[in-house]
């Protein structure tokens, strides 16, 4: 992969995205003594002295602070083999900042030539909520609230929620950022695809119908695990899934386990992720030895492949 260097990519944009800059003040460092000198005296030691020691431009007394130039952006165009994590190096910038200041709530989506927008600094991209402040902002995040004010230009104690604001040195959630990267489920079993999310011909009619989720082909007695960790909602037999169970987890998602020879768990039940759960089987609508395997968000059905790890 071929990633520029930010240097070279200022021609494209380096632009405020606030508006304004904020002025930085100098700090002395005093020396740092090893405690081995005991209390001598060192009075007729000299601060160029103490530096002496230090490689040629690694002088912490001599160094040159960089330029306060506040809050902008770059832009990058995402080439062929791209990720966002590697991007993020390069920038010398977080995850969490490159994917909400381009509302990206998918990582592995993507594409080709997409622009991205490089900000200059550590945060993330904040919608205010009604009675947002800076202060109660600044508790939640535990970040600097007057660093908010001063990148943000914010003077009023309310935030009026019309625009979003930038939170220098806050971070995503890891539950967040699990979700956007597509790592929240492990695989429940090692096996292979045997029908894929979607459309498909009904195995046994023949007839177009929606696939809920993925089988994967397995043999009788293989251990099933829980795909992320939550809590059982629902052990059952049908007709169609056979012996299954439901499994609830953070942020209203859940998944389901069909066509089981066995399960392991009970209703209310919490289970880690990874926690065996029952054991493959070709009970109900079912060709062979397999598992149905189902993610649902709010309680409609989503690919499995967009969140498996």
């Amino acid at each position: 992969m071929r990633l520029a260097r930010p240097g070279t990519l200022r021609a494209v944009v380096a632009v405020l995205v606030f508006g304004f800059f904020f002025l930085g003040s100098e700090t002395s460092v005093p020396p740092v003594l090893p405690d081995s000198m005991g209390s001598a005296d060192f009075s007729d030691i000299s601060m160029k002295g103490l530096s002496d020691g230090l490689p040629d431009g690694l002088s912490i007394l001599e160094e040159e602070a960089p330029p306060d130039e506040g809050l902008y952006y770059s832009v990058y165009k995402v080439v062929r083999g791209d990720t966002v994590s590697q991007i993020a190096d390069v920038y010398d910038v977080t995850v969490d900042s490159i994917v909400t200041f381009n509302r990206i709530t998918n990582t592995r989506t993507l594409s080709i030539g997409k622009l991205l927008k490089i900000p200059s600094m550590n945060g993330i991209l904040y919608d205010p909520k009604k009675g947002d402040t800076p202060a109660s902002i600044s508790l939640a995040f535990n970040i600097s609230e007057e660093r908010i004010k001063e990148v943000n230009g914010i003077d009023d104690d309310t935030l009026t929620g019309e625009k979003p604001i930038f939170l220098p040195d806050a971070r995503l959630s890891s539950f967040a950022l699990r979700e956007i990267n597509g790592d929240l489920f492990k695989w429940p079993i090692r096996g292979w695809i045997t029908s894929w999310y979607g459309w498909r011909d009904d195995p046994f009619t023949g007839e177009r119908s929606f696939h809920t989720g993925i089988d994967v082909g397995s043999s009788v007695g293989v251990a099933v695990y829980a795909a992320m960790e939550g809590v059982v909602a629902a052990v059952g037999y049908s007709t169609a899934a056979g012996n299954y169970l439901v499994i609830s987890h953070h942020s209203r998602y859940s998944t389901m386990y069909a066509h089981l020879s066995s399960t392991a768990v009970r209703v209310g039940q919490r289970v880690s992720q990874y926690a065996l759960i029952g054991r493959v089987g070709t009970t109900g609508y079912s060709t062979g030895p397999h598992l149905h395997f189902t993610v649902s968000k709010n309680g409609r059905t989503i690919n499995p492949m967009t969140v498996l790890r």
